[in-house]
């Protein structure tokens, strides 16, 4: 589901199809697909949702740290279900 993190982000599909949309609300009319070898750099704070649309993939994704996760509607949030 929709979510950002404060860190810029660079995703290196590795394997499979990587699909990924832009925005705060989740639209599967709006993602790209990325096939191995695509590097796709997501600056920080940018709202965004990525999909297994075609089947399992694997992406490598580099970051500096601090790093963080928010989840546009924290309803979506799995970890709250923990508590």
């Amino acid at each position: 589901m929709p979510h950002r993190h404060p860190e810029d982000r660079v995703y290196t599909v590795m394997s499979g199809v990587f699909y990924i949309g832009l925005g705060d609300q989740f639209d599967g009319d709006k993602i790209s697909a990325y096939p191995p070898g695509s590097v796709i750099v997501l600056p920080g704070d940018t709202a965004h949702f990525h999909w297994a649309k075609s089947g399992e993939y694997v992406t490598q994704v580099t970051a500096i740290g601090p790093l963080g996760l928010e989840y546009m509607d924290a309803n979506d949030d799995p970890r709250s279900k923990l508590r």
